[in-house]
């Protein structure tokens, strides 16, 4: 999925070697991670893929122990913030787990792991690979770092990744995230456009991720191709969280937002996060008479970007209005990053 900046060798495939000391064992341990600071991918990128790819091919068992942060450092030349910030964001997906004082290790539960099946096609693919250009007198490296400058245009042009969501806004900004997450390009449609045409989405896109809101209803719209549909959910954003617990108990507050399964789920959480009784009542844009007679019932309203043209026209002066902002859940985006990896 991501840009090949470096091959893996074939024996990052080979499972329980026992070197026999522990030099030995940080040395075959830390040789499959390479970075390429030519790339335009992103550091934290590279590496981050090389590690989920080793534990998912089987070179690192549930349990076993990553090489620590700073042997990662000294081997690969990188900040010390860079490696904390790939295992951080591996913890927060489930792969990894860590341990105080002991360091970071793969997670007992793992379940998810690629097939002997498809290590093996890969495997096939790049030895092939090697071979062709060897018969041209192109050696592995340059061949590697050829294709690395070759594979965000071709990604470009043939996207295979898409996301789905009810807003423009969201929609793009959502994407962006994925984008630098997968480590490819990732385009982004509104649910309306696929409702008129779901042939509007690109021919080569495979997979497609949108809302747990939306989830039943995309896949629907897609039942006759190819494509896969993956559900993402979201997390208040941290500063919403910050905001809502500063919420006056005096207030007066309402929440309007676009979609009655939005005002159900993110309800329920403002609720468990203001004071008691703070809350008045929720609405949304489905249901506008209801969310104009709420208006009238607070003095203040908190509502999501899709509701702010709505309630800058209702609301008066008078109203304080507050926009929530949403955050991608970790486990759940990492999660669809192991199943992209390996099913292009």
């Amino acid at each position: 999925m991501s840009e090949p900046t470096v091959p893996f060798a074939r024996r990052s495939f080979i499972k329980n070697r026992r070197p026999a000391s522990r030099e030995a064992m940080d040395e075959d341990t830390l040789s499959h991670f390479m970075i390429n600071k030519q790339s335009a991918v992103p550091l934290h990128i590279q590496l981050k893929e090389q590690v989920r790819y080793a534990i998912m091919s089987g070179r690192f068992e549930p349990g076993s122990a990553l090489p620590s942060i700073r042997e990662m450092t000294a081997q690969l030349g990188v900040h010390r913030n860079t490696v904390h910030r790939v295992y951080l964001e591996l913890q927060a997906g489930g792969l990894l787990v860590s341990r105080p004082g002991k360091g970071v290790f793969v997670a007992d539960s793992l379940a998810e792991r690629v097939s002997p099946r498809e290590v093996g096609a890969v495997d096939k693919l790049i030895e092939a690979y090697f071979e062709q250009g060897n018969g041209l007198g192109v050696n592995p490296i340059t061949l590697a770092k050829l294709v690395g400058q070759r594979a965000p245009s071709f990604d470009a042009r043939h996207p295979i990744v898409a996301f789905v969501e009810c807003t423009a806004h969201q929609s793009k900004e959502v994407a962006g995230d994925l984008a630098e997450t997968f480590g490819v390009n990732v385009h982004h449609h509104l649910l309306d456009t696929l409702r008129r045409s779901p042939e509007a989405l690109e021919p080569h896109v495979r997979h497609v991720v949108t809302s747990i809101f939306h989830y039943d209803e995309v896949r629907e719209l897609l039942g006759g191709s190819r494509t896969r549909v993956y559900p993402v959910t979201y997390d208040l954003h941290p500063e919403t969280r910050k905001l809502l617990r500063e919420i006056r108990p005096d207030c007066r507050l309402g929440f309007i937002c676009h979609d009655a399964n939005t005002e159900e789920v993110v309800g329920a959480q403002i609720r468990e996060r203001v004071p008691p009784g703070v809350l008045i009542g929720c609405a949304n844009l489905e249901t506008p008479d209801h969310a104009l007679e709420l208006i009238g019932q607070v003095d203040t309203v908190i509502l999501t970007e899709p509701a702010s043209a709505f309630c800058v026209k209702h609301c008066t002066p008078d109203h304080e209005l507050l926009e929530l902002h949403f955050a991608l859940n970790a486990a759940s985006v990492e999660a669809i990053g192991r199943t992209l990896l390996f099913q292009p």
